[in-house]
């Protein structure tokens, strides 16, 4: 079993994961929260909805469903987790469901990975980031296939690109009402003009 060595709370942890809070702010979150490992609930039958019926992207990815460990491995990753920090990115709903889509999920995959990557350094050698979408679909799309399932293993962004949660059958809901978020989305006035919000959102495992 991979044994992580992450900091103790005498390491100066909490302030840390503070930080950690505040990059992923710098990062292009809109907000972050710590979430216990606890909170984190792996559901199958989320995960099956990339197969029956099947996304158009299953199989496209190393990232993705079938090629993911999906619920099991999820469970076993959190046995070694007792906090994560769960962001979401909250962009006008028309600039999501327009071509701008895949700037934003873009942006969420370089915010997990970031996040990630700085807590590494921080000494959490074990975060492990999730996303969402499909990486093949966002940096990739302009070649035939994945690089790692059918080139030379090797991934083409590997400091960009996270799996995404989907295939794991984490629920993003309950990680919401663990924040404290309105999963729904929210409403700004902008003069008369009512601008509907929607999140997409993003995991850190951390230690």
């Amino acid at each position: 079993m991979e044994v992580f060595e992450n900091p103790a709370p005498g390491d100066g942890a909490e302030e840390k994961i503070k930080q950690l809070r505040g990059k992923a702010l710098a990062l292009g979150a809109t907000d972050a929260a710590v979430v216990p490992g606890q909170s984190i609930v792996v559901d199958e039958s989320l995960a099956e909805k990339c197969s029956n019926p099947k996304c158009i992207n299953y199989g496209l990815s190393k990232s993705c469903p079938p090629n993911v460990g999906g619920p099991e491995e999820m469970r076993k990753m959190l046995e070694k987790f007792s906090r994560a920090l769960f962001f979401k990115i909250e962009v006008p709903s028309e600039v999501l469901f327009s071509g701008q889509g895949r700037e934003v999920f873009q942006l969420l995959h370089e915010t997990a990975a970031g996040i990630e990557q700085a807590a590494v350094k921080m000494g959490f050698s074990g975060a492990r980031a999730y996303a969402g979408n499909s990486c093949k679909k966002l940096f990739c799309r302009d070649y035939a296939e994945c690089n790692v399932l059918a080139g030379d293993g090797k991934c083409r962004n590997p400091q960009r690109a996270r799996p995404s949660m989907s295939g794991f059958g984490i629920n993003v809901a309950g990680l919401c009402e663990a924040a404290g978020w309105n999963m729904k989305g929210t409403e700004y006035k902008n003069g008369s003009e009512t601008i509907k919000m929607s999140s997409v959102c993003g995991l850190v495992l951390i230690c």
